[in-house]
């Protein structure tokens, strides 16, 4: 049944599909892992979302949250909405305790989190990493986990995956939200250019 569900997707990834700015980026080297920037230099710093990044996340999406326990235990689950703020430094991800118990009892004891977002049609993902804390939901998060459900839904299905093989996957019940204030994003596209830091990065963030 997995398969059944993930093949009419994985069909649809292809190095065209590539965003033009990948591309770009690509082609202003012969070693596109020499793009590569270490990771120590983003620790602390402020990274904000440009807008070819604002662009993609007003695109159907699918998103998997990642955190680890006080003891290192790692979790995993689907988010099910998101909101940029005006900062274009932080976000909230919505995602269902019902569902993913171990969130947010994850990010309660570490404050840390990484969200990786893509577009099912072609692959493009980026991880967004940093530290995280639970706040009360409202009435709007639940009106945007609806539209974000809504639009992977409807992309999905018109990618073959039929829909009673997603709603199990995608749902707001128990929702709850995470504040993500990010120091780290990375695109995380099948290619030559996973890995690379990607966003404007603004400098030291106060500890």
């Amino acid at each position: 049944m997995v398969v059944e569900a993930v093949e009419p997707v994985r069909r649809f990834y292809s190095a065209a599909k590539k965003p033009a700015f990948l591309n770009e980026c690509a082609s202003r080297t012969g070693n596109p892992k020499s793009l590569l920037r270490r990771v120590g230099q983003a620790m602390g710093a402020a990274v904000r979302l440009d807008d070819r990044l604002l662009d993609f996340f007003n695109r159907p999406l699918m998103c998997i949250i990642a955190v680890a326990d006080e003891t290192g235990r790692p979790s995993a689950g689907r988010g099910v909405g998101f909101h940029l703020l005006e900062d274009r430094e932080t976000i909230d991800v919505i995602f269902s305790a019902w569902q993913w118990p171990r969130l947010e009892i994850g990010i309660r004891q570490t404050g840390r989190i990484a969200a990786t977002f893509v577009t099912p049609s072609d692959y493009v993902s980026f991880q967004l990493k940093g530290s995280a804390g639970m706040r009360e939901i409202q009435s709007s998060d639940l009106d945007r986990a609806d539209h974000f459900i809504t639009a992977a839904t409807n992309e999905l299905e018109s990618l073959g995956v039929p829909r009673h093989l997603i709603s199990p996957w995608l749902t707001a019940r128990e929702a709850r939200v995470a504040r993500l204030v990010i120091s780290e994003i990375y695109v995380q596209t099948p290619g030559p250019l996973a890995g690379m830091l990607a966003g404007n990065h603004v400098g030291a963030r106060s500890q």
